[in-house]
């Protein structure tokens, strides 16, 4: 089965056309990049890792561990999965889940990205302060997900095209996922983007909207919604003063760490 850890969701969520230029935030981008992980680890460490001892000191960690941190994510899964409607088995067990990533402590502590958990629905990832930071429709295929099926199914004239009613549901569902609403329209700028499979100038438009949240030429948050169904695929926040919901905490890490002395994987198994 394959591991997603950490990753930026929404990089890969839109066709071409619609994808906003903005400035990559470092926090969130792909944890299995070796150049990243390598930029973290000297950022923790304040020095390169020199060693194999380093590198396992960094990543260690034990099933106790894992499964208190995997306890957490889920009870906050099925809060939030209930707060939004969302199509989703509840509760949420770990039976439930395909895609599992606990981050070990101590990237943990100085990421504050404790870690994500996938079921066959949606994605939800405790990567900003340690705050359900988003929820991200589940797809097989990341790359093409669905637009074949959803231009085929909703090409419509331009003249449709509702940017106010996208925005009224994207704001509705943020507050709903106890995000700062207020605080995002006092700081940031928003732009409301269809999908527009005929390009800028095409007479026809999918009802796929993305509503970003920018500043300083970075995305601080965004929301995907297919707007006939009402339908939300994807809620992000980068930065975690505008998250309301309270940040995870594991209280017993040392208690947790000394109950074996073999470290387990940070990978752990999704399925029982």
């Amino acid at each position: 089965m394959a591991i997603r850890g950490l990753r930026e969701p929404g990089t890969n969520n839109r066709p071409p056309d619609v994808m906003p230029a903005r400035k990559r935030n470092p926090k969130i981008a792909r944890f299995l990049s070796w150049v990243v992980f390598s930029a973290l680890v000297r950022s923790l460490l304040g020095q390169e890792a020199r060693s194999r001892q380093t590198l396992a000191e960094l990543t260690f960690t034990t099933p106790a561990y894992q499964k208190e941190a995997l306890r957490l994510i889920i009870e906050e899964a099925n809060g939030a999965a209930s707060q939004l409607n969302l199509v989703e088995t509840l509760p949420i067990m770990q039976s439930n889940l395909v895609e599992v990533y606990i981050t070990s402590p101590r990237i943990a502590h100085g990421m504050k990205a404790l870690g994500n958990i996938t079921t066959t629905n949606y994605s939800y990832g405790v990567t900003m302060g340690n705050k359900l930071s988003f929820i991200t429709k589940h797809f097989d295929d990341v790359m093409y997900r669905d637009f074949d099926q959803l231009r085929q199914q909703y090409l419509w004239p331009m003249s449709r095209m509702d940017t106010n009613a996208a925005y009224s549901l994207a704001t509705q569902w943020l507050a709903a996922a106890q995000m700062d609403v207020k605080a995002l329209n006092r700081d940031c700028h928003f732009v409301v983007r269809a999908y527009t499979p005929e390009g800028k100038n095409g007479e026809h438009f999918v009802p796929l909207y993305w509503v970003v949240w920018g500043k300083g030429g970075e995305t601080i948050a965004q929301v995907e919604l297919l707007e006939p169904t009402k339908s939300l695929r994807d809620i992000s926040v980068y930065d975690s003063k505008y998250i309301l919901r309270k940040p995870l905490e594991i209280t017993n890490v040392d208690f947790l760490l000394s109950q074996t002395n073999a470290p387990a994987m940070s990978h752990v198994p999704a399925k029982q």
